[in-house]
């Protein structure tokens, strides 16, 4: 990827990140002065940029030591593990902890399903970019990594709005840069590609 391209990932990702959260805490999803808002966008931007650049650094060894086929099962096996964590796994060890007050079990369903149904439709339109190779892999970075980089906030709040807002910005830079990725390489990169890509 040339400099010029790497750079304009970078800033747009950020200023998308500011701008979701800008938004967020002013139409009264989250009670938040707007320029914290905006502030806590930018630096939700950039937390998914790490994550984006330790999903292309786990995508590149996995592809340089196994076969396309034993990474395409690993990814499933650890999708699965994730969703199960988010889905029910989370639920059980916070009720055993504490017994008395505890979140409902509607609070941890609304923050396993909405980033799931959120990547199942963002690889659907990647899918039609890059062919149906890319889709699997798609739905691996938008759920997987962006549940490890969220399960630092969803640890440190106990208010499901903030957590969900956080999430939504994520998700919003992790969607953008997944499709624009393809694009920002360079003629040579994509033709010499051996496989789709992520």
């Amino acid at each position: 990827m040339r400099l010029n391209r790497f750079l304009f990932l970078l800033l747009s990702t950020v200023a998308l990140g500011a701008v979701v959260g800008l938004i967020t805490s002013t139409s009264g999803l989250i009670h938040m002065q707007w320029t914290n808002g905006l502030v806590e966008g930018a630096f939700m931007a950039t937390t998914s940029l790490m994550g984006f650049w330790a999903y292309l650094t786990v995508n590149f060894l996995a592809r340089a030591t196994l076969s396309r086929q034993q990474w395409r099962w690993l990814q499933v096996i650890v999708l699965l593990f994730v969703a199960y964590d988010m889905f029910w796994w989370r639920y059980s060890i916070d009720k055993a902890s504490h017994p008395i007050g505890h979140p409902s079990y509607t609070v941890f369903l609304v923050q396993a399903l909405w980033p799931l149904l959120g990547a199942l439709l963002a690889a659907f339109f990647k899918r039609q970019l890059s062919g149906p190779g890319s889709y699997l892999p798609t739905v691996f970075y938008l759920y997987v990594f962006m549940v490890i980089d969220w399960l630092l906030v969803i640890r440190q709040h106990w208010d499901p709005a903030i957590v969900n807002q956080t999430g939504i910005v994520m998700m919003a830079c992790n969607i953008y840069m997944i499709l624009i990725f393809g694009k920002l390489l360079t003629p040579r990169q994509t033709e010499t590609a051996s496989s789709p890509q992520p």
